[in-house]
């Protein structure tokens, strides 16, 4: 049965390489918003490994457009709106745009050094943190920075808030809740919307006394429900950190810090911000244009605060930043990108992990993740290899498909071998059958050339509830799959069914995780029909969000460095996915209840035990299919200079372009 899988799979990598060479670009789309950076990508097989050596490599060209970084990739952000944004590519471009209080300290994931912020004091519980906030600071608008613009910036985000976003992890530390609306309906058995005006501004009050500034001293104070470790990691990211001007933001019609009129900003729509298309940060880099579809620029802040001399940390970079214009080129099609990359015009591109043998010829510099680097040949390439990454995909099931007013993706709504209903994935035999069907071997070794391994459940290799030493409860079994289906309450196998499969057009990995999957389900039965269908990001989501999609492909990259930040998300009832897997009452009831535990406990062994339960209990009740946790390369012209690899970074060769400079 393998060798025809493998042999129906290698037709399905021709048949895309054809129409690869001959069709124009497709329409530029997002990367995945929680997965990792564009450059975990995938798909055709790969030459013999010999067969690149045997080719003579390109030398190193001169520079192009030395004061220009041309990011080349697909993809571009739902929003600018750091509160709203809660993807990779968005969060990329905030960035370099706007500041909080810490930033990481270069490499080092758990080490941060004050940005906005020239230093902090934390109270004996670790649940008061108050940080001095610095002078001199200006806006790209011309404010300037004081205690109250952060204030503000942060009770905005919490409660603007909204469904499926980032704040359900601010909004847990500040009050042990996962939505601004908990915090307004309190002990009530009231809906939101029929809470009376009082209640809402007692929940604004409750946001305003979390975060509280004092333009006098200088400082801000936050004031969490508890303990929080991770607190300073959190900060990283733009949607707690991010600072605005409150006085503009006010001016272009954003929330004006009234407690009477805050719910009129609640909850909105991704273009209906007043960030959604434009910025006003003080980072090193300001918004010039954003033009959908085609790119994005960014030009290098003239008045930056931060004085030459003053680096960052020690023998980072200060004053102007050095690359004075920034350009994210949107470009779906593989050989364009190689194209401009081989000609100059790119001084990065994304490779998908099946081209990057195409590359290897022309690597001239080797480099590993201690940016220890090597010479290889006198190729234009610089090559980052063998990245750890902080970040894993599944494959996930929707347990009750929204089919009302019908759902393409689900085909008929019912279960007569043209659709299946909206309940489909609630029997855990079919969730089985579907994780035997996948081929873990064929992803790993094909797909991902060997840069990769099996996902063991939502916790990543190396982190504490990581179950070592045990391999993954699935692998490819035929068989297997065909008991599970036959065990399920339907008649599923007697039936069959069809259903599609989505993923972020332009994530080749992804596409080909889906083809995998449709392979071995079709290779079962010829009664299951499987499509796969790519969608531009935004579109996805918004799918997504609408609980249309029965398999969503889409991975996640950490916000912090904690097994809560991975077992919330994927299995909570009000974790990111947890949402919209909408998993049967029992069952997410198990989840919430373990996952609520292991982040209540403080010592360590105790924790691993609850996690390890977590990652066993995962793997049994199959709500994904736990795919691959991926090993990363970035690849850059020669003349890109002081590059380090950072792999918390929301995409780790465009997040923070102030660190890099470009000579020959």
């Amino acid at each position: 049965m393998r060798s025809k899988l493998l042999f129906a799979f290698s037709l399905l990598i021709v048949a895309s390489m054809v129409l690869s060479a001959c069709a124009p670009a497709s329409t530029p789309v997002a990367d995945d918003a929680e997965a990792p950076a564009a450059e975990e990508t995938v798909a055709e097989e790969a030459p013999a490994a010999e067969e690149p050596a045997e080719e003579a490599s390109a030398p190193a060209l001169d520079m192009k457009n030395p004061d220009t970084y041309v990011f080349v990739t697909f993809g571009e952000p739902q929003t600018l709106d750091p509160a709203w944004t809660y993807e990779t590519t968005g969060a990329a471009q905030q960035n370099n745009i706007y500041e909080g209080m810490v930033w990481f300290n270069r490499e080092d994931t758990g080490s941060f050094v004050p940005v906005l912020s020239t230093g902090w004091e934390i109270n004996e519980t670790g649940d008061i943190w108050t940080f001095d906030i610095r002078e001199g600071v200006t806006f790209h608008e011309g404010g300037t920075l004081e205690p109250h613009d952060v204030a503000y910036s942060v009770q905005r985000a919490l409660l603007q808030d909204r469904l499926d976003g980032p704040h359900w992890m601010t909004l847990e530390a500040f009050f042990g809740l996962y939505s601004v609306e908990d915090l307004a309906i309190g002990d009530s058995e009231k809906e939101f919307s029929d809470l009376s005006d009082a209640e809402l501004v007692a929940a604004c009050e409750k946001v305003k006394s979390a975060v509280v500034a004092d333009d006098e001293a200088g400082t801000v104070t936050y004031n969490l429900a508890t303990a929080t470790p991770w607190f300073l990691a959190m900060l990283t990211n733009n949607f707690l950190a991010a600072t605005y001007d409150m006085e503009w933001m006010v001016e272009q019609g954003a929330w004006d810090g009234s407690c009477d009129n805050w719910v009129q900003w609640h909850d909105p729509e991704q273009e209906n911000t007043v960030l959604f298309n434009v910025a006003n940060g003080t980072g090193p880099y300001i918004l010039d244009h954003w033009t959908p579809g085609e790119e994005i620029a960014l030009v290098a802040n003239e008045n930056y605060w931060r004085a030459e001399g003053d680096p960052i940390w020690e023998g980072g970079p200060s004053g102007i930043a050095s690359i004075k214009n920034v350009v994210w080129k949107i470009v779906d099609e593989w050989g364009t990108r190689q194209a401009m990359f081989e000609a100059g015009d790119a001084d990065f591109i994304a490779v998908p992990s099946q081209y990057r043998p195409q590359l290897e010829p022309d690597y001239g510099v080797i480099c590993d993740e201690a940016g220890n680097c090597e010479d290889a040949s006198d190729g234009y390439i610089q090559a980052w290899t063998d990245l750890p990454s902080l970040a894993m995909t599944p494959a996930q099931f929707n347990q009750s498909i929204n089919v009302e007013g019908g759902n393409p993706f689900a085909g008929s709504g019912e279960l007569d071998g043209n659709g299946i209903p909206a309940e489909f994935f609630r029997d855990v035999h079919i969730r089985r059958a579907f994780s035997y069907c996948f081929d873990y071997e064929a992803m790993i070794s094909d797909a991902l050339n060997g840069e990769g391994i099996q996902s063991q459940g939502p916790i990543i290799a190396g982190m504490l509830g990581y179950r070592e030493g045990e391999d993954p409860i699935y692998s490819y079994d035929p068989a297997k799959c065909e008991e599970e289906f036959k065990l399920a309450d339907s008649d599923v196998w007697e039936t069959g069914f069809y259903l599609q499969i989505a993923y972020n057009t332009g994530n080749d990995t992804r596409r080909l995780s889906s083809e995998i999957l449709k392979a071995g389900l079709e290779a079962v039965n010829p009664n299951f029909s499987v499509q796969v269908v790519g969608m531009p990001f935004a579109v996805l989501l918004n799918a997504r969000r609408a609980g249309k999609l029965p398999i969503y492909v889409g991975g996640w990259l950490e916000d912090f460095h904690d097994p809560h930040n991975w077992a919330h998300p994927f299995l909570h009832s009000q974790g990111a996915y947890g949402r919209v897997v909408n998993m049967e009452e029992g069952l997410a009831a198990e989840f919430d209840a373990l996952v609520e535990e292991g982040a209540a406990l403080t010592d360590t062994e105790e924790r691993r035990a609850v996690y390890e339960e977590i990652q066993l209990k995962a793997q049994e009740d199959a709500p994904m299919i736990w795919l691959y946790q991926p090993v990363g390369r970035r690849h850059f012209q020669h003349w890109i200079k002081d590059y380090y690899y950072n792999p918390a970074y929301p995409n780790a060769a465009y997040s923070y372009i102030y660190a890099l400079s470009k000579g020959e």
